[in-house]
């Protein structure tokens, strides 16, 4: 057996990036950028006003002001103030003209078509042409992940179509006589399919939307025929979820030989999880998932996350340090394990608390769960307040 760090440096060796696309505005959010994003202007593009008020020369001192005119946004006008004189003008509107002011218009007394400055304030109230950023000035470098921040500010600059990582086509085969869908009430011997709702889900909080879901029963011709009609071999992750093991309704290996995949491992030392396969077909990449629902996740954001990382361009997460809040017992086992665990603030430290688990099928506490709490192998307890290490499954402190 491989370690987790071995095993994530095999998919970082064996998962190619996907070429990029180009794609409208609209279908950007939760791409990877693929193209620099420059300024296409100054931004500002104009002197505007950053508040309601008036507009005056920047060194006039006259006790009394002629309002000579209004300016709204979107308004034109250029226009030459004279000492004594004052323009209305309200926020985002562009200004008259250069070395001038803005009076808040809390800060004036209004009588008669004049002014009075009630408050004097040094700042000028003015945003400059340019302040944001210059004509050229490059805004948004390649391999982000695209958040509504960075859409905005492509639309803020005229970005309508831009480059980006082309997203996966998944493939989600789950197996077993015994499961039903979720619709149905379990005969016999028989559970629910929650792995499809869990793979859906979790691929869907790392930007994909759409997952190509299929089920066949512990029958290998069956398992065949769902890949040939679909043409297996067109889409660029295949999860298989069940049979990875050594049994003898156990398939996924039969699977990796059909789609003339290079196995580069079968299993790894890491509770729950361990009878994970790992294989490539050219560019495409294959995992063999244990059928569990906790394994299923677990592996998802230790193993397949990492590869849709790769695929995507995007930097893998990396573990980070967190403090124990409670002392941990009865997790000793000969492998590394990663157990669900809640995180949350307390004085400024990142603290976590485990969150108990009987079996490697058992997800009834899963959804308090936000991260992943490393123990490592042959560990009898961990007192509280121990520093352990930390992958965050969704965002932290929610």
């Amino acid at each position: 057996m491989i370690t987790v760090l071995q095993a994530q440096q095999t998919i970082d060796q064996h998962s190619a990036t996907l070429q990029e696309e180009t794609v409208p505005l609209g279908q950007a959010h939760g791409r990877v950028l693929h193209e620099p994003v420059a300024a296409t202007e100054d931004i500002p593009a104009f002197d505007r006003s950053a508040m309601d008020g008036y507009a005056i020369q920047a060194g006039d001192d006259a006790e009394e002001f002629e309002v000579v005119g209004e300016i709204r946004a979107g308004q034109i006008e250029d226009r030459h103030l004279k000492p004594g004189q004052a323009i209305r003008i309200f926020t985002g509107a562009r200004l008259p003209g250069d070395g001038l002011k803005v009076v808040m218009q809390e800060h004036v007394e209004v009588r008669e078509g004049c002014i009075r400055i009630t408050k004097q304030n040094p700042n000028s109230n003015v945003r400059k042409r340019g302040e944001d950023a210059r004509a050229g000035e490059i805004l948004l470098q390649p391999g982000l992940a695209l958040d509504a921040t960075a859409v905005a500010l492509m639309a803020s600059v005229g970005k309508t179509s831009i480059q980006v990582s082309r997203l996966p086509r998944i493939l989600h085969l789950t197996t077993g006589d015994e499961i039903v869908p979720p619709e149905l009430k379990p005969g016999q011997g028989q559970i629910r399919n929650s792995n499809a709702s869990l793979i859906a889900g979790l691929c869907r909080e790392q930007g994909i939307a759409a997952v190509d879901h299929f089920h066949a029963g512990d029958d290998l011709p069956a398992m065949l025929k769902v890949f040939s009609d679909v043409r297996a071999e067109t889409y660029d992750l295949i999860l298989i979820s069940g049979g990875s093991g050594q049994g003898a309704y156990d398939f996924s290996t039969d699977l990796f030989q059909h789609l003339h995949a290079t196995i580069h491992f079968r299993e790894i030392d890491v509770r729950p999880g361990k009878p994970l396969i790992f294989g490539t077909a050219s560019s495409q990449i294959i995992f063999g998932l244990p059928g569990n629902a906790l394994s299923h996740f677990v592996c998802f954001h230790l193993f397949v996350r990492r590869a849709l990382d790769r695929l995507l361009v995007r930097a893998p997460s990396a573990p980070i340090q967190g403090f124990l809040s409670d002392t941990m017992t009865g997790a000793q086992n000969a492998r590394e394990t990663w157990w669900p665990a809640q995180t949350f603030l307390h004085e400024g430290r990142l603290q976590c608390r485990p969150i108990a688990w009987k079996s490697s099928g058992d997800i009834t506490r899963l959804p308090s769960a936000n991260a992943l709490l490393h123990v490592p192998a042959s560990t009898s307890s961990l007192p509280a307040g121990t520093m352990v290490n930390l992958l965050f499954t969704r965002n932290a402190h929610s």
